[in-house]
């Protein structure tokens, strides 16, 4: 759906009218959907090797390293947790980050340093040392 609505906004020949302007829409979502089952009936007959079986010890462990950084996201408060996420899974610049929660950048970017400082001490804590570079 949403990659219909970017189509059809994006559209020079998009109609404005809205009698006009649905069987468009209609159209464009149906059409993607065709393209969207052509494109799986290709892949499915595709003979692709296949791939080594993974190390179920390391899924283990990496399921474990999963659940540790989610609780230790989950032990933020509320206004950390939604700073870090829109700073670094929405990508936002701690200027919106601020526009968004309702602070001055300044305090964004103290949210966000307090909440990573946070993150860093109860991962070491639960023995996962984080990256250099990582950003946390």
């Amino acid at each position: 759906m949403q990659e219909a609505f970017v189509r059809v906004w994006q559209s020079p020949r998009t109609p404005r009218e809205l009698p006009e302007f649905r069987p468009w829409l209609y159209r464009t979502i149906v059409n993607l959907a065709r393209d969207h089952h052509r494109r799986r009936i290709r892949w499915a007959k595709l003979r692709l090797p296949a791939r080594a079986s993974a190390d179920p010890a390391r899924l283990t462990e990496q399921a474990m390293e999963v659940s540790t950084i989610d609780l230790a996201v989950q032990s933020l408060d509320p206004r950390e947790r939604e700073a870090v996420y829109l700073r670094f899974f929405e990508g936002a610049s701690f200027d919106e980050v601020g526009r968004i929660i309702g602070k001055r950048e300044g305090t964004a970017r103290v949210l966000v340093h307090r909440a990573l400082r946070k993150l860093r001490s109860r991962l070491t804590a639960d023995g996962l040392s984080p990256q250099e570079g990582s950003g946390v």
